[in-house]
């Protein structure tokens, strides 16, 4: 079942004209993320990015209905599903800027969330360089490309690096290196996706004390040195990485395991 227009319908009940944009040149854009003991904690930052980018690229959704936390209730009742579960929200581009956009909203199960001893991080691939990246589009092909090739090669995640050799993200996931107990990120320049959950993990470590500098990540940076690394994405949350190439580190470590009890902990109550 999907969630359309407010009300819940079954899958083929959902019709897109063959002159949406989506189909014509791959325009819209999308958003996932995960119910956190059962709640929807960080939908509204979702629908929030999703609004956003569609007005910074011409997709018409004033008008286009949102789903709420009861929406989510209802399609998961619908889907028969408890407790956890992924959500995906789906903005087509529309007949035109001016109208015709489809938005859609499908439940799934959680994917494994287990990583024994961390993330393995292994292939890299060149950063995107176009006006497209700072946005959650349709057009992930790439990133999906080199998230295989890292699958194949016994590795959990890709890492994207600019010309200068700095970390950006990973294909689906920010970046975080743990310096001398304080947090070093590629800045949010439009250069990344801002993702949900790494701007929630920042508000969260400045709520802790724990220093956070948005700066590049130099591979070749003698003063980045990290003591842990980890990964944000709004389905898994902060996950550890256990191994980068030869280089192996704790998974969690303390500062890693000290972020992720407190996310997690404000995640499941709902943002309290």
């Amino acid at each position: 079942m999907i969630w359309t227009g407010g009300e819940i319908v079954p899958d083929d009940a959902l019709t897109i004209g063959v002159h949406d944009r989506a189909f014509e040149h791959g325009l819209g854009l999308f958003e996932t993320l995960r119910l956190w003991d059962g709640r929807p904690t960080l939908l509204p930052r979702h629908l929030d990015r999703l609004t956003r980018s569609a007005r910074a690229l011409g997709l018409p959704i004033d008008g286009v209905a949102l789903p709420t936390a009861d929406d989510v209730a209802a399609l998961l009742a619908a889907d028969g599903r408890e407790g956890d579960a992924m959500l995906r929200i789906t903005l087509t581009g529309g007949a035109s800027a001016s109208g015709g956009a489809t938005l859609w909203m499908r439940s799934a199960p959680l994917p494994p969330m287990r990583y024994e001893g961390g993330a393995r991080l292994g292939t890299t691939g060149p950063a995107r360089l176009d006006p497209l990246v700072a946005h959650k589009t349709l057009n992930y092909w790439p990133y999906r490309l080199l998230g295989e090739k890292a699958r194949a090669e016994g590795c959990d995640e890709a890492i994207l690096i600019d010309p200068k050799g700095c970390v950006m993200e990973g294909t689906r996931t920010n970046v975080f290196f743990v310096v001398r107990g304080a947090l070093v990120t590629p800045p949010a320049d439009g250069r990344i996706l801002p993702g949900v959950m790494r701007s929630l993990v920042i508000e969260r470590a400045r709520g802790l004390g724990i220093a956070v500098e948005e700066s590049p990540l130099g591979l070749l940076d003698r003063r980045l040195q990290p003591g842990e690394i980890f990964l944000t994405n709004a389905v898994r949350g902060v996950v550890p990485v256990g191994r980068w190439g030869g280089a192996e580190f704790p998974a969690p470590g303390a500062t890693t395991g000290r972020i992720w009890d407190d996310v997690r902990r404000w995640l499941e109550g709902g943002g309290a």
